[in-house]
């Protein structure tokens, strides 16, 4: 990283204007400060709290349209149960593998799948009994 901190530095090397570079890094005390002091930062850290959770969940994942697709009478309770175990697990990482025998990360993919497997589940239900043979 030093190395790269030299290259990066203005007028040691010919750089190409429009040259950009990503760098994905944990937190690390050994990464050069004056790399992240001359760097725009872009982070995806998910929201703190509860609400803050759902409130993420209910404005980019899930819409109206998503809400009407199913008109089993337990679809809308479902999704609320769903995102709402979702938040609890993103919000429960800060504490570690504390009271947990596996730390899993319920992710938003792992959130669509779940979703996605009610749904699926709800209208084969609603479709009744399958009389192909």
């Amino acid at each position: 990283m030093e190395q790269l901190l030299t290259i990066l530095e203005p007028g040691n090397y010919s750089i190409h204007e429009e040259f950009r570079l990503w760098i994905t890094t944990e937190p690390n005390p050994l990464f050069p400060l004056g790399l992240l002091q001359t760097s725009l930062k872009v982070t995806n850290e998910p929201p703190k709290g509860l609400r803050a959770g759902l409130f993420k969940t209910f404005t980019t994942m899930i819409t109206q349209d998503f809400l009407d697709k199913i008109e089993h009478p337990s679809w809308r309770a479902l999704t609320f149960t769903i995102c709402f175990l979702h938040s609890v697990v993103i919000e429960r990482r800060k504490f570690g593998p504390l009271g947990w025998c596996v730390p899993y990360e319920f992710n938003n993919s792992d959130l669509e799948a779940s979703l996605a497997y009610v749904e699926k589940y709800l209208s084969n239900l609603m479709q009744g009994p399958s009389t192909n043979m």
